[in-house]
This record gives structure tokens, C-alpha cells and sequence, in this order.
């Protein structure tokens, strides 16, 4: 007998291949459900972060980037202290940027003095600019000073006192840019009079073009004075932690996705536009700057990052946990119903290994006390030194554990509906148990990730840069500056992959300024979906890679998921839902066969049915 032809009409690549299902994570985190957290999320953390700038001490704040001619302080040679500056002027760093290029032991100092230094530099431009020192220096100045000499160092000392007089120098700067329009207004005129003597009528036209040409000039030079004046005069306020620090972390998402695009993932610590060495920065370089530099403003910032965090993101791990397991979606209110009431077990998962290595490290550190006991403290350390490498390894083990499994922590509250303590065990546990399953998994969701990060990243800028185009073509008329455009004035022609632009509302009317507002709010919305998305993505495709750590590590499956609510609270869709399914209504009695007997046989002895039952009644 010949064997049966086996046929293969298909394959299930999802089983096959377990990791495709991490290529679900973009079709989950693009849904408007987790967009709108996401969105959230990023605006809780800008605006909470931008407001800790605007109330931290001026005096505390982070060192801008410094012009190529201010020396550094005590005449120190920044040179030697930099690894692989890679050509760029280490006075034109920020300071996050110095300590990203910087190897030394003398950090911490060395950012304190330049702190210090860069400080009575801006405190020396304020004070000038109170006394009127570096103003415009012609006839038209005629303004008194804002302050007296013997005040305008104190006030530029103590800025807490100086926001008042920064209003007044506004006032007096813009009043400057005002006669000298003024000039340069009656100059224009002037010409064009003395031009409309001349006989010669290309003479004429010649005048008349200098005339205009001179009086752009003029008007040019006056609102570019008043505007670097004015970012003199603001940078007394100081260059914002929060700013530095998110500026920075940006700038290596987008290397991330540049390295990937190019297909460039290795290269030195400081090396733009790699993956491996962009990650590193991410991840140690932006936080380590945070905590060092600015240690207050980091517990601060650490407690509300958290906070939002385990909100929003437990929100979007809830909805992607029931969107991957049930394929059913569920509302914005149940998602954030469920990680307000997870709120604890979200942030203390991260915390309580962090905690655990602090402990034992104090342990540690009072043990080491024993060492200071004359004679016999050297001895006794020695000999009992196996215990300290015992709590050495415990806490190198809870370290790595936490920084290979944090990213499985809250898809693990999500999924099971536990607490912080499960998800602690379970992330270790499925490191620990398939660590090179688990880098597999994140290898694909980084490559795929910066895929379509990519592509979101380049619709929302040709959409805008679109956008710009056709309505710059119906507004041609010229800002009332009379630089540019009005359009490119209220809103800087963007660039392909361009996140943000910088206006200058000094050289804006009130209309324009007031249009530029409002422009602001609606571009820098659309921008930030492209942050939404980052967000939504990293926490959709960690719970994919949760789902699939915990079938290779427990043999649970996919559509495995704790449900604390009842079915008709999830949007599902009608019949195909397992509780529409089992809602089948009853057949009609007209259509039922022939009544069923009164009674049922005992199970022992069943008869047989006869071979002619007799016909049902008509009804």
C-alpha cells in the first residue's frame, strides 16, 4: 500500500518562529489608545521637569555652552580630561555634554568650578547690562541706567531679587530697537526725497534702491542687536537641568535610530550615531550626569518620573496584555482604573533590588569598620573576608538581574495582575533562565524599533514640511520686521526629521507673537506623537517579549491573562468574542423534531429505539 502524500499549504511562522511575534508590537503601539497615554506621559514629564527649571535656583542651575573665548576656570586645560572629543571645542559643551566626553577623577570638581565660573561671567554681562555698559553706544541712546552701579552687582548676584529689572531691561532693549527704526525710517525718507531731485531717472532708481537697501540694513542690524542683547540679558535665568538632560537623552534615541538605519551598531564610548555606544549614553552617560551633578534635583525628578511612569506605562502594558492575548481592546478608563490601583507594585518593582544592593552594601561598609581596630582588625577582615564577597555577589547578581529584567517588570504586574514581588522574581527568573533567549528578543525589538521609529519620525516631518509649503504659497507678505517672511517668522521653515525650532518673539509684533503661540501648541502636539510613539513601542513590544519569556520559561501560553473585570467591560466585537459566542439563542419550538420522551431510561439498561416511532401530533 503506498503512503499518503503529506502536503504542506502553509506555515504558521508565529510558532515557528517565535520571535515575528515581537513584529506585532507596531501594529499595537500605533493604536490611539496608547498613543494618548504616551502622549500624556511625555507631556507630565516635560511640563513637571520645565517647571523644576523655572523654580530651581539660578545659581544651581546647568553651564550652557560656553563662546570659544571665555577661559576656564583657574586656567585649567580641559584638553587632557577629554577622551575622543572628536574634533569638537570642549567651550562649546554644555555641561551633560562635558561629562559624556570627560575620563577623569577631578569630575565632580571640575563641573563645580565651571559652574561657578560660567555664573560670574553671565552675573558680569547682567550687571553691564543694567549699567548700560555694553548698550547701544550712539545718539539715540539717551535711557537711563535700570539700577544704580552700587546695586547692579547684587542684583545680578542674586537673581531671586532681579526678575523686575529683567522686565525694565526688556522694555529698555525693545525701546533701543524702536528709535533706531525710527533712524532709520526718517533715513529712508530723507533719500527718498533727495532722489526724486535727480533728473536722471537711472540715477533715480539707483538712489532709490541704495535708500531701501540701507534702510533693510539698518533695520536688520537694530532687531539682530536687540535680540542678542536680549539672550544676554536671559541668560541670568540659567540653563535648565531638566533641559539639558531631556535635550540630551533625545539626541541619543536618534543615534540609536541612525545607527540602525546605517546598519552601524559598534564603535567607541563617544562615537555619534552607533547604536551600541548611543544605548550606553542612554542608559548611563544622561543619568549618572543627573545624579553626580545635580543630586537634590535627581531624587526629585527620580520620584515624579516614577510616578507617571508606572501610571502610563502600566496603562499601555495593560491594554497591549489583553490586545496580545484576547485580541480585544480595552478603554482608556480601564487601563488607567488598573495601574492606578498597580500604582505601588509598578514603582517599587525597579526600587526594591536597588534597595536590596544598598542594604547589603551598608552591611558591607560597617563590617569594613572592623579594619580600623588596632592589631587584630586587619586580621579579622582577612579572615572573614569570605562574607563579604559572599554579599558581593548577591548584590552583583540582584544588579544584573535588575538591569536585564526591568524592562519585563511591568509587563509582568500587567499580565499576571500581581505584585511588586512577583515581578521581581519572574523578571530574574526569565533572565536568568534563557539570558541569550532574552538578548535575542531585545536585539529584535531595538532593530525593529528604530525601524518604525523611523518611519513615524519621517511621516510627521514630511506632513509637516508639506504643510508649510502650500500655506507659505498663499501668506507671501513680509513680517513686520521686515527680515523675512511673516510666515517663516511665526514658524521657521522645518527640515526633514526636524523635532523642534526656536522663534525670536522679540522681533515678532504682538499679532504675529500671539499667532506663533497658538502655532506653537498645534506643531509641537503633532511633534511629540513621535515621542508618544517611542513610548508606546518600548512598553508593547517588552510585554510581546514578556509573553513569549514566559512560554519558553513556564510553558504558559499567549492567550494566558489576568481579567479582573467582566467581559461586557471590553469593547469586543460582537460575535466573535468567546461571551458572544456562548450567547447562542434557542432554536424555535416550530422547527424542533419529534418531542423528546417524558423521561429518560435508566443508564443501566438503555432500550433500543424502535425502527418506525410513531409521528408527532399535528399541532
Amino acid at each position: 500500500m503506498a503512503e499518503d502524500a503529506h502536503v504542506i499549504r502553509g506555515i504558521n511562522w508565529r510558532e515557528t518562529f517565535p520571535l515575528t511575534h515581537i513584529f506585532r508590537s507596531f501594529r499595537i503601539a500605533i493604536q490611539p489608545s496608547k498613543l494618548i497615554l504616551g502622549l500624556l506621559a511625555l507631556l507630565f514629564l516635560y511640563v513637571g521637569g520645565r517647571f523644576m527649571d523655572a523654580v530651581w535656583p539660578a545659581q544651581s542651575s546647568a553651564v550652557p555652552s560656553l563662546p570659544a573665548q571665555v577661559a576656564l576656570p583657574g586656567g585649567l586645560d580641559l584638553n587632557p580630561l577629554l577622551a575622543g572629543a572628536r574634533g569638537n571645542d570642549p567651550r562649546t559643551l554644555n555641561e551633560v555634554e562635558l561629562y559624556a566626553q570627560m575620563r577623569c577623577g577631578q569630575l565632580s570638581q571640575f563641573i563645580s568650578d565651571l559652574r561657578k565660573e560660567r555664573r560670574e561671567q553671565i552675573e558680569d554681562i547682567y550687571k553691564g547690562l543694567l549699567l548700560k555698559a555694553d548698550w547701544f553706544q550712539d545718539a539715540t541712546h539717551t535711557a537711563a541706567p535700570v539700577v544704580s552701579g552700587d546695586k547692579a552687582a547684587d542684583v545680578a548676584k542674586n537673581y531671586a531679587s532681579a526678575g523686575k529689572d529683567f522686565d525694565e531691561i526688556k522694555e529698555h532693549i525693545l525701546a533701543q530697537r524702536k528709535a533706531r527704526v525710527h533712524v532709520a525710517t526718517d533715513n529712508l525718507a530723507a533719500a527718498k526725497e533727495a532722489a526724486n531731485k535727480l533728473t536722471d531717472q537711472t540715477a533715480k532708481e539707483d538712489a532709490l534702491k541704495a535708500a531701501k537697501k540701507a534702510f533693510e540694513l539698518a533695520n536688520q542690524e537694530a532687531y539682530a542687536e536687540a535680540t542678542a542683547l536680549f539672550n544676554k540679558a536671559k541668560a541670568i535665568e540659567g540653563d535648565g537641568i531638566f533641559r539639558q538632560f531631556f535635550t540630551y537623552e533625545i539626541a541619543q534615541v536618534n543615534d540609536v535610530v541612525t545607527g540602525v538605519s546605517h546598519n552601524d551598531w559598534l564603535g567607541g564610548i563617544n562615537e555619534p550615531g552607533v547604536v551600541l555606544p548611543a544605548v550606553m549614553r542612554f542608559l548611563a552617560v544622561g543619568p549618572l550626569w543627573l545624579i553626580n551633578a545635580h543630586a537634590f534635583y535627581a531624587i526629585i525628578f527620580g520620584i515624579f518620573f516614577l510616578i507617571v511612569w508606572s501610571i502610563f506605562g502600566g496603562a499601555i502594558c495593560r491594554i497591549a496584555a489583553v490586545h496580545i492575548a484576547r485580541d480585544e481592546k480595552l478603554s482608556l478608563r480601564q487601563a488607567l482604573k488598573f495601574s492606578v490601583g498597580k500604582s505601588l507594585s509598578f514603582i517599587f518593582a525597579p526600587i526594591i533590588p536597588l534597595v536590596i544592593v544598598v542594604v547589603v552594601g551598608i552591611v558591607v561598609a560597617f563590617g569594613g569598620l572592623i579594619g580600623n581596630i588596632p592589631v587584630l582588625g586587619p586580621w579579622i577582615i582577612s579572615v572573614l573576608f569570605f562574607l563579604a564577597l559572599g554579599a558581593g555577589f548577591v548584590m552583583t547578581l540582584v544588579l544584573l538581574g535588575t538591569i536585564g529584567g526591568f524592562n519585563l517588570m511591568y509587563p509582568t504586574v500587567a499580565v499576571e495582575g500581581s505584585d511588586s514581588f512577583d515581578a521581581i522574581s519572574r523578571s530574574f527568573s526569565y533572565v536568568y533562565a534563557r539570558p541569550w533567549r532574552m538578548l535575542l528578543y531585545t536585539v529584535v525589538a531595538v532593530i525593529y524599533g528604530a525601524i518604525t521609529f523611523l518611519f513615524v519620525k519621517l511621516f510627521v516631518s514630511l506632513m509637516l514640511m508639506l504643510t508649510h509649503y502650500f500655506v507659505s504659497k498663499g501668506m507671501w507678505v513680509t513680517a513686520d520686521s521686515g527680515l523675512m517672511p511673516r510666515w517663516d517668522a511665526i514658524w521657521p521653515t522645518p527640515g526633514l526629521g526636524q523635532r523642534a525650532y526656536h522663534l525670536d518673539f522679540e522681533s515678532l509684533s504682538w499679532s504675529e507673537a500671539s499667532a506663533a503661540v497658538i502655532l506653537s501648541f498645534w506643531l509641537y502636539l503633532v511633534i511629540s506623537m513621535v515621542g508618544a510613539f517611542a513610548i508606546s513601542f518600548y512598553f508593547s513590544a517588552n510585554t510581546v517579549i514578556y509573553y513569549l519569556m514566559r512560554r519558553e520559561v513556564d510553558a504558559t501560553e499567549l492567550d494566558d491573562v489576568y481579567l479582573e473585570q467582566t467581559e461586557d467591560e471590553f469593547e469586543a466585537s460582537g460575535a466573535s468574542s468567546p461571551a458572544a459566542a456562548s450567547a447562542v439563542p434557542p432554536a424555535p419550538a416550530a422547527a424542533a423534531p419529534a418531542a423528546a420522551p417524558a423521561a429518560e431510561p435508566p443508564a443501566a439498561e438503555t432500550p433500543k429505539p424502535p425502527e418506525n416511532p410513531p409521528a408527532a401530533p399535528a399541532t
